[in-house]
């Protein structure tokens, strides 16, 4: 592997190497994971109001849409009387859970006051509730006074609320929708989903609610829960490629520069970041190793070099309307084409890895790895070609 990043110029058809515009692969790599931990320490996260009786499974449910119970694995902090805050450094989200409560007794208006007060008064970004999920347990096929009196609160507040129907799958359809019948006839605004821990059952409606939770959040935290949910790829897909607009507009902008050259390692380090968001979305940092260095460590720059400058010298004369014409510098067009293949190849094999991770089969996870650094270099040519085909 060479120690350089070599950025070519060419100029009536003859190839230099502008070695003082070259980038060590070691500055990159330290720039990639330096750039990763950044966003990790400074995102910011959405809080999640969890509401339920004891024993409903609100625990199973943050388990399997998370990948983890943040009550068990997170640092908890008593926010009030009956809420205490979760949070780790492995999920970009901060879980609000409320104790359980006594129907019936006098702690019950206390607990309705205390809840609805804090998850309603208006605060700080990072301890304003975003949404609340509020579990009942499906088999039980009751909802109380309670449980409507404070939804209808809540909602009536301006707070987007969800009902969430936990161990939905020991109910049959009919008496499931009966259930859900009774419920919308007493708060017929709110948005009802059934769930189960059960993979065979894909979870039911466990995707659906992650859908509805990241369309109700503000855009500035959609980032933070499209990485921490690990039920519903499509959401993390639409994530990544609203950072690879961004940074395709960023990489078009670069590629007006009028220095030969002097916008190259701009673009590599465009590149970078729009890749450390991906994974980030994806939530794959964990398995960086399995991908063979190929969205991070040093192949990571290697890729990028050879995909992002390479393909200008080397691609582009596969192009017959282009040619040489470009000269020694990366057009808007072209810088905007490179980042573009490169984010939907990261992005189409992130989301291929998670299906076959999801799907438990190790031998086909295997074999893919084992293929993936070919399946994302010709991804990256053919979308790049694809790009400055249609922008013609």
């Amino acid at each position: 592997m060479q120690d350089k990043i070599r950025l070519p110029y060419l100029a009536g058809g003859i190839k230099f190497n502008l070695m003082e515009n070259a980038m060590s692969i070691q500055q990159l790599e330290s720039k990639y994971k330096e750039e990763y931990q950044e966003l990790k320490r400074s995102i910011k996260k959405p809080n999640i109001l969890l509401l339920g009786g004891t024993g409903v499974g609100k625990s199973s449910l943050i388990n399997t849409c998370f990948g983890e119970d943040l009550a068990e694995v997170g640092i908890g902090k008593p926010v009030t009387k009956y809420i205490e805050s979760f949070s780790c450094d492995s999920k970009p989200i901060v879980l609000f859970d409320t104790k359980g409560y006594e129907i019936g007794s006098d702690k019950e208006k206390k607990f309705l006051n205390d809840v609805v007060k804090y998850a309603t008064t208006p605060k700080e970004d990072s301890s304003a509730i975003h949404i609340a999920w509020y579990c009942i347990q499906a088999n039980g096929t009751r909802i109380v006074d309670f449980d409507i009196s404070i939804i209808k609160k809540i909602y009536q507040a301006g707070l987007p609320i969800a009902i969430v129907l936990t161990k939905a799958d020991l109910l049959s359809v009919d008496d499931a929708q009966k259930f859900k019948a009774v419920i919308k006839s007493a708060i017929p605004e709110i948005d009802i989903f059934e769930t189960t821990i059960k993979d065979e059952l894909n979870n039911l409606q466990l995707s659906e609610l992650c859908k509805w939770s990241i369309n109700k959040l503000p855009e500035g935290l959609k980032l933070s829960f499209a990485s921490a949910q690990q039920k519903n790829i499509e959401i993390k897909r639409i994530e990544a490629n609203k950072i690879i607009t961004q940074h395709v507009t960023g990489a078009g902008v670069v590629g007006f520069s009028p220095i030969p050259f002097s916008d190259a390692p701009i673009l590599l380090l465009n590149q970078t970041g729009m890749l450390v968001r991906i994974l980030f979305i994806y939530d794959l940092e964990a398995f960086s190793a399995q991908l063979k260095g190929l969205l991070a460590g040093s192949v990571i720059s290697s890729l990028i070099s050879e995909s992002g400058i390479w393909l200008v010298a080397q691609i582009i004369k596969m192009i017959p309307t282009i040619g040489t014409a470009v000269g020694g510098m990366i057009s808007g067009a072209v810088a905007a084409a490179i980042t573009y293949a490169i984010g939907m190849s990261v992005s189409e094999l992130c989301a291929t890895m998670l299906q076959k991770i999801s799907g438990g089969n190790v031998d086909e996870l295997n074999k893919f790895m084992d293929e993936i650094d070919s399946l994302f270099v010709n991804s990256v040519i053919s979308k790049y070609k694809q790009r400055m085909e249609n922008s013609k």
